[in-house]
C-alpha cells in the first residue's frame, strides 16, 4: 500500500491562525508533502515552538471522556484530560493516554481496498464509493432494503442522527448499536425493578459504605476515571466521617485490590451474598424509615430461602460475616452497592442485580446515590441476542449487505454465535473501519475511517452532557470521517436520497444539530459565539435532572438461581475478564499498552490462564507450563501463572489478546478466551453470559516463561509500602509530630527560588498505571518489546510498585516510583564526566550529550529508577510524529530518567518572567500529575511554605523511601491508611 501525504503543515497552521486553538480546522484539506523549512512569511497568531490546544472527546471506550489535544507545528503530540468536561475533570486513564498510537498506528489503514482474490488491491475514493453507492442502489431498486444491516458502536448526538436519517433514506430496517460490555443484565435489572431500562449515575463520592458485586469500575466498568475520581473521594480520611469498601468477586482484580475487604466468593454467587444480606436487613428490622410494609413484605418472601446459612455453604463466606455485612451497609448514611461487571455475569445476572437493587432500595440509597435521569448512553446498545438474530439471517442467506463501523464482532463475539460463519454468506461487506482486524479483514471493501483526532463529532456520554468533538490535526492518510463517508454516498444513490442531505461536509450537519442545542440552552447568543464557547470548552453541560422510581412488581416474578455451567463436573470455571490495558480487545495494537505492566502481575506483552497456587500445585503446573484449556465450545493455549488472587475453584484469563490480524503490535500474542464462551444469552436480559463455562486443564509439555517487571513480591523489610492505622491516623493528625532530624553526610545544597518537590499519596493510588503511559507519551520514552523486557531492559521513568504483605493476597499499597531526585543524591558524585549534576532548583539532573554510558550513577542509584539505552530503538512511521518536540529522543548508550518534566518547568518559568513574577503554585503540572484520575500525585516548589505539596510534605504521615540512607529526596510519600477487614 502506498503512503498518502501526511500533513499539510503551512496549511493546518494558516487555519490555526484565522480563529485561534480551538476553533479550527473545519476546512482542513491534505495537500502534497512540504518539507522543514523556516517560515517566510510566518502565519498570523502562530508562535513556533508554542503549542496549540483543541479541545475534543476521548473515544477509547464508551465512557467519552473530555480531551485536550496539544498539537504543535500541525501535529498532535500529547493528549491531557479536560479539566472542564464533568466526566473526568481534567484526567485520564491509559487507554485514553495511549489513543495518540491510534492515530500515529503504523497499521492503520491508509487508503480505500477492495478485495481481488484472498487480498486487497488499493482503488481511489471515487471508485469505492461509487462501487458501494451502485450496489445499494441496485439493492435498494430490488425492494431489498431490507436485506441491508449495518453495525455501529456507540455513537450519540449528531453522527447518530445521521445514520438514523441516512438508514431511513434507504429503507434499512437493520442497524445494531453494538458494544461487546453492553451491561444487559444491568438494564433489564433497572427495567424489572424500577421500570427504567437504563444505566443511572452513580454517585461514589457521596457513599459512606461502598458495596461491589463483581463491578470493576476502577478498572472498564462503565466510566472508570469518573468512578475512580469519586472513589477517592468517599475513601479518603477524614474525622466524623470515614468510607468503607467492600468488593465481592471471585477473582481479585484491580478494584478489588483497593477494596478495605476483598470478600472471595465461589464463582457465580455474588447474587446470593446480597439476597443473604437483604434477608438480614430485613428480618434485624435495619431497613430505611418508611419503607413500605407490603414492598418490606415481599423483598423478604422473595430472599426467605436465603439465610445466612444457607447462603454460607452457597458462597463460602460464613453466616457471620453476612451479618455484619448487612449491619455495617444498613447503618451507612448513605451506602451504595453497584454490580454487573463483566467477569461475573452468568445466567443468573439479572436476579444478582435485582437483588442489588433492592439492597439499595431498602436502605434508602435510590435516589441518593443510585440516580435516574441523567442516564448513561450504554443504555441505546443493542443486545447480545441481537446480534446472534443478526448472525442467524446472515448464515440463512438473508442480507445481502452489511456495513459497519469500528466494529470487530469476529474477535469479540464467541465462533459459537456464528456470526464468523455467517458473514461468509453475505455477497458485499463493507467496513467503514480504520485498521484491518479480525472483521475488516473478511470484508469485501473497505473505506478506510479516519480516527475520532481527526474528526468532528459530538458524544452524548449520559443524558444532558454534551461533549463536542473537533479534529486535532487533519487526517494523517487518505482516510475520511464517517460522516462525510456517508454525505458522499447519499448524493450517489438518486435524486430522492440526494435531496435529503444537503448539507456540504459533516462539519455543516454538525453545526445545524449544534444550532438547537444553542436554541434550547442559550437562545440568548449569537449562534456563532455559542460555537466558538462549545469548541473552546470541549463541549456544554446541562446535567440532566434526577427523575423519581417506584418499586414496580415485575422484579419479583424474577428468581435467584444457582449458574449451570456448560461443561465436565470436575472442570473448573472460568472467569473472562476485561483487560485493563485493552479493555475489549481494541487497544491491543497500542504498543504503550503492551509494554506498560498488568498491575497486579506485571506481565507484559501476553495474556495467560490464572490458577490458583494450590489447584497448580495439585495439577502439576508451574508458571510459565503452556496449558491447553478445553471448553465445550473451543481450546486455546496458555502459559500458566499461579496466583493468589483467583479462587481455588477457578480459572481466568484476560480479554484483548490473541488477535490473529490487526497490525503488527496485537498480532499472534496470546489468546482469545471469548473463543471458549456459549453463544447462550442470559434468558432474562438477553446480554452474552460471560460466566457460563468450565474448562479442562491439560499440560501440553511445552514452556513459554512470561515476562515481567516484578521483583520480590514481598518489602523484605525495606518499608517502602508503608501504612497506618485509621485510628493511628486520626491520632497523630491531631498532635504535633514528633521526628529526630537524621545527621546530614554533605552540605545543604542552596536552592534560591525553587526547589522542586512532589508528594505521592499512596491511600490514594489505586495502580491503574495512567501516569505511567503519561510519561511514556510526554517524555518519548521507547518501546522495547518482550525480548528487552525479559532483560531488565524496559525503559518506563516511573513503575509502580506493589508488595503483599503475607497475611492477606491483597497489596499492601501502591508505590510509584520514579527519580528521586535525592539532594544528597549517590549518582551524582560517581559520574566521571559530570553528566548527572545538581541544578539550583534541586533537579537531578541528565545531560544526555555527555553520558559515555559507564553506568556508575545507576549502580549507586538506591531506588533502581534509571534506564540505560542498549539499543537505538525503531518508531515505525508515522510514530514519529507523535514525539514530543520539547524533549530529546535519546540514544544509545545514554543513560536516562525522571526530570520531573522539566520542559514544562522551564515552559511555566518562561511565561513567569515574561509577566514579571515568579511561578505560582499549580502552574507547574507534570505529566503524572496532570493524569492521575486520583489526584494521587501533587508537585511544587517545596521552598514556598504555603503550596500544597509543601504543605502535605510536612503532615503526619509522611515518609521518605530508605530515609535511612540520608539521601534526602524530593519525592515525599503519605502512608496508605488501613481499616480493620470486615
Amino acid at each position: 500500500m502506498s503512503d498518502s501525504p501526511l500533513v499539510d503543515r503551512r496549511g493546518f497552521l494558516k487555519i490555526l491562525g484565522v480563529t485561534g486553538a480551538g476553533v479550527a480546522l473545519s476546512g482542513c484539506t491534505q495537500g502534497a508533502p512540504e518539507k522543514l523549512i523556516p517560515y517566510v512569511i510566518p502565519p498570523e497568531n502562530i508562535i513556533p515552538g508554542v503549542a496549540s490546544w483543541f479541545a475534543t472527546v476521548c473515544r477509547e471506550c464508551p465512557a467519552g471522556c473530555g480531551l485536550l489535544v496539544r498539537n504543535r507545528e500541525g501535529r498532535a503530540v500529547k493528549v491531557e484530560g479536560n479539566p472542564e468536561h464533568p466526566v473526568n475533570r481534567g484526567r485520564l486513564c491509559i487507554r485514553g493516554q495511549a489513543s495518540l498510537q491510534g492515530l500515529y498506528n503504523p497499521d492503520r489503514l491508509r487508503q480505500p481496498l477492495r478485495r481481488r482474490g484472498p487480498g486487497f488491491t488499493d482503488i481511489p475514493w471515487e471508485e469505492a464509493e461509487k462501487f458501494l453507492a451502485g450496489k445499494l442502489a441496485e439493492l435498494r431498486a430490488q425492494g431489498k432494503a431490507e436485506r441491508i444491516a449495518l453495525i455501529t458502536p456507540l455513537v450519540t448526538g449528531s453522527l447518530d442522527a445521521l445514520i438514523e436519517e441516512w438508514r431511513a433514506a434507504l429503507g434499512i430496517e437493520r442497524r445494531l448499536v453494538y458494544e461487546p460490555y453492553a451491561y444487559e443484565p444491568l438494564r433489564a435489572a433497572n427495567r424489572l425493578t424500577f421500570g427504567r431500562q437504563a444505566i443511572p449515575e452513580y454517585r461514589f463520592d457521596e457513599a459512606e459504605v461502598l458495596l461491589s458485586f463483581g463491578a470493576d469500575f476502577l478498572e472498564t466498568w462503565l466510566s472508570n476515571v469518573e468512578y475512580a475520581r469519586g472513589f477517592k473521594q468517599m475513601h479518603t480520611p477524614r474525622p466524623g466521617r470515614t468510607g468503607k469498601f467492600i468488593h465481592v468477586e471471585s477473582r481479585m482484580s484491580l478494584t478489588a485490590a483497593n477494596a478495605d475487604s476483598w470478600i472471595r466468593v465461589r464463582p457465580g454467587t455474588e447474587g446470593f451474598l446480597a439476597a443473604g444480606m437483604l434477608h438480614v436487613i430485613l428480618s434485624e428490622g435495619l431497613a430505611m424509615p418508611g419503607l413500605p410494609a407490603g414492598e418490606a413484605r415481599r423483598i423478604r418472601d422473595w430472599v426467605s430461602e436465603f439465610s445466612p446459612q444457607e447462603v454460607a455453604a452457597r458462597t463460602g463466606v460464613s453466616a457471620e460475616e453476612i451479618r455484619r455485612l448487612a449491619r455495617l451497609f444498613a447503618g451507612a448514611d448513605p451506602g451504595l452497592a453497584v454490580g454487573g461487571g463483566v467477569a461475573a455475569s452468568g445466567p443468573n445476572a439479572t436476579a444478582t442485580l435485582v437483588a442489588v437493587n433492592f439492597l439499595n432500595y431498602v436502605t434508602g440509597n435510590v435516589g441518593r446515590t443510585v440516580v435516574f435521569g441523567p442516564d448513561s448512553s450504554l443504555g441505546q446498545v443493542s443486545s447480545f441476542s441481537e446480534m446472534q438474530e443478526l448472525s442467524k439471517a446472515m448464515a440463512a442467506g438473508e442480507i445481502e449487505a452489511l456495513l459497519f463501523f469500528d466494529v470487530n464482532p469476529v474477535f469479540t463475539l464467541p465462533p459459537a454465535a456464528g456470526f464468523a460463519a455467517g458473514l461468509e454468506k453475505v455477497p458485499l461487506v463493507a467496513s467503514f473501519s480504520s485498521f484491518l482486524d479480525e472483521t475488516t479483514a473478511r470484508a469485501h471493501l473497505v473505506l478506510p475511517s479516519s480516527t475520532p483526532l481527526e474528526s468532528w463529532g459530538d458524544y452524548e456520554p449520559r443524558r444532558g452532557l454534551h461533549g463536542l468533538q473537533q479534529p486535532a490535526m487533519p487526517p494523517v492518510f487518505d482516510t475520511k470521517a464517517l460522516g462525510d463517508i456517508l454525505l458522499s454516498l447519499a448524493k450517489q444513490l438518486g435524486e430522492e436520497v440526494a435531496a435529503k442531505f444537503h448539507w456540504e461536509n459533516f462539519h455543516a450537519y454538525l453545526q445545524d444539530q449544534w444550532r438547537a442545542l444553542q436554541r434550547e440552552h442559550a437562545p440568548e447568543k449569537d449562534f456563532t459565539a455559542f460555537w466558538e464557547e462549545a469548541l473552546r470548552r470541549g463541549g456544554v453541560w446541562a446535567p440532566a435532572g434526577p427523575e423519581k422510581v417506584r418499586l414496580s412488581s415485575r422484579a419479583f416474578s424474577l428468581r435467584l438461581e444457582s449458574v449451570e455451567f456448560e461443561g465436565e463436573s470436575s472442570a473448573w470455571p472460568l472467569l473472562a475478564y476485561p483487560s485493563l490495558h485493552y479493555f475489549d480487545g481494541r487497544g491491543a495494537n497500542r504498543p504503550w499498552l503492551q509494554e506498560v505492566p498488568e498491575p497486579l502481575t506485571k506481565v507484559v506483552w501476553d495474556n495467560w490462564v490464572e490458577i490458583h497456587p494450590e489447584t497448580a500445585r495439585r495439577l502439576g503446573i508451574a508458571r510459565g507450563d503452556v496449558v491447553q484449556l478445553t471448553s465445550p465450545h473451543g481450546t486455546i493455549e496458555l502459559p500458566a501463572l499461579p496466583y493468589e488472587g483467583i479462587h481455588p475453584e477457578a480459572v481466568a484469563v484476560p480479554i484483548g489478546q490473541g488477535h490473529r490480524e490487526y497490525g503488527r503490535t496485537a498480532q499472534g500474542r496470546g489468546a482469545n478466551p471469548i473463543e471458549l464462551l456459549s453463544a447462550t444469552a442470559e434468558p432474562a436480559s438477553g446480554g452474552q453470559a460471560w460466566l457460563s463455562v468450565k474448562v479442562q486443564l491439560q499440560k501440553t509439555g511445552r514452556r513459554m516463561p512470561l515476562v515481567s517487571t516484578a521483583g520480590s513480591e514481598h518489602e523484605l523489610k525495606s518499608e517502602i509500602a508503608q501504612v497506618i492505622p485509621l485510628a493511628e491516623a486520626f491520632r497523630i493528625a491531631e498532635e504535633p509530630e514528633d521526628r529526630q532530624a537524621i545527621p546530614e553526610l554533605y552540605p545543604e545544597h542552596d536552592h534560591p527560588d525553587y526547589r522542586w518537590g512532589m508528594v505521592i499519596d499512596t491511600h490514594a493510588c489505586i495502580g491503574c498505571n495512567a501516569c505511567v503511559a503519561a510519561c511514556y507519551a510526554e517524555n518519548n520514552l521507547a518501546i522495547v518489546g518482550k525480548p528487552q523486557v525479559a532483560r531488565r531492559r524496559e525503559m518506563a521513568w516511573i513503575r509502580i510498585e506493589r508488595y503483599f504483605d503475607g497475611r492477606r493476597s491483597q497489596p499492601q499499597s501502591f508505590v510509584p516510583m520514579l527519580c528521586q531526585h535525592c539532594d544528597n543524591a549517590p549518582c551524582e558524585p560517581v559520574c566521571p564526566v559530570y553528566a548527572t549534576y545538581h541544578n539550583p532548583e534541586g533537579l537531578n539532573v541528565q545531560v544526555y550529550n555527555r553520558c559515555v554510558g559507564t553506568r556508575y550513577c545507576a549502580n549507586n542509584c538506591p531506588y533502581k529508577v534509571r534506564r540505560f539505552n542498549w539499543f537505538d530503538f525503531e518508531w515505525p512511521e508515522p510514530l514519529p510524529l507523535q514525539l514530543n518536540p520539547d524533549v530529546t529522543v535519546r540514544s544509545k548508550g545514554v543513560i536516562e530518567k525522571c526530570t520531573f518534566c522539566v520542559q514544562r518547568i522551564q515552559t511555566a518559568k518562561d511565561q513567569a518572567k515574561d509577566d514579571g513574577r515568579k511561578v505560582r503554585d499549580g502552574e507547574v503540572v507534570p505529566a503524572c500529575v496532570q493524569t492521575c484520575p486520583t489526584e494521587a500525585i501533587v508537585f511544587g516548589n517545596l521552598k514556598d511554605t504555603n503550596s500544597r505539596v509543601s504543605r502535605l510534605a510536612r503532615t503526619p504521615r509522611r515518609y521518605r523511601v530508605l530515609e535511612e540512607l540520608n539521601t534526602k529526596p524530593a519525592i515525599t510519600y503519605l502512608k496508605k491508611v488501613v481499616q480493620e477487614p470486615v
